[in-house]
């Protein structure tokens, strides 16, 4: 009995050691719309546990969801923030952060909807610049160049994170890493999700099945653009994979070359 409660408290020790180990960073993450995070929702998970602080910041409102057509764009909006306000507090990450543009490309622009685009683009790098500022992250995270699936929006939100890090020289200081899935968990899929090879991610982080649950708790606050049977899926989908995701550390090389 004595035994096997100097065990018991041994292992609590080893498990508080663990944890003290590891030091509490203020993390970023932008996206393009509400639900986005579920793709990664088991890391924002664990590092919630871990005493990080994790914010979220939603490029566009969704108010023109391709799914919904019968309801009010400004219906969809408020029922997407009701969405991924609860899909964070499941996570226990902080409340979403909400930019509300219409759009990052130029469907739902002018009929010059190259500028409308673009004007999007100048403010988004405005108003992410300041969010830089304010919250001071150790590191940003979000889609790579894939954009996961190849959404525009997520592609160009990924791109204009990269491009004012790379204007402001803060490349070092507030370090970027994009989420991706790998050639040998995704080339026998079906196709739906881009892919890169497995040497191109440098960063592989794990997560308890318990981040894995608050996860799936997160997909399923998401009712009002999917049905009960296509959140359960993508729980199974998830579930199916080993507790581990990857993601690609941005980095440049600044060392002059003459030519190349």
């Amino acid at each position: 009995m004595i035994r096997n409660f100097i065990l018991f408290i041994s292992l609590i020790l080893i498990a508080c050691q663990h944890d003290a180990q590891h030091q509490s960073k203020t993390i970023l993450v932008v996206l393009a719309h509400p639900d986005d995070e579920t793709a990664f929702g088991s890391a924002l998970a664990k590092h919630a546990r871990l005493g990080d602080r994790v914010h979220l910041i939603l490029a566009v409102d969704a108010k023109f969801d391709t799914r919904f057509v019968n309801a009010s764009p400004d219906s969809v909006a408020q029922a997407k923030q009701r969405d991924v306000v609860c899909s964070c507090e499941k996570l226990s990450i902080e409340k979403p952060i909400f930019y509300s543009f219409n759009s990052m490309d130029r469907k739902h622009g002018t009929k010059d909807g190259v500028r409308d685009a673009v004007e999007t683009g100048n403010q988004f790098r405005e108003k992410l610049k300041q969010s830089i500022v304010d919250l001071e992250p150790d590191l940003i995270i979000t889609f790579g160049p894939d954009g996961e699936y190849g959404h525009p929006e997520h592609i160009i939100v990924s791109s204009l994170v990269t491009e004012l890090l790379l204007r402001e020289g803060w490349v070092d200081q507030y370090p970027l890493y994009y989420f991706g899935w790998t050639r040998s968990l995704e080339a026998d899929g079906d196709g739906w999700v881009r892919y890169a090879d497995d040497q191109y991610f440098n960063v592989e982080t794990t997560y308890t099945d318990e981040d894995e649950q608050r996860a799936a708790q997160a997909i399923r606050c998401y009712t009002s653009g999917f049905s009960t049977a296509e959140m359960e899926e993508m729980i199974a989908f998830e579930k199916g994979r080993e507790n581990k995701l990857y993601f690609r550390k941005f980095a440049t090389e600044i060392e002059l070359q003459k030519e190349f």
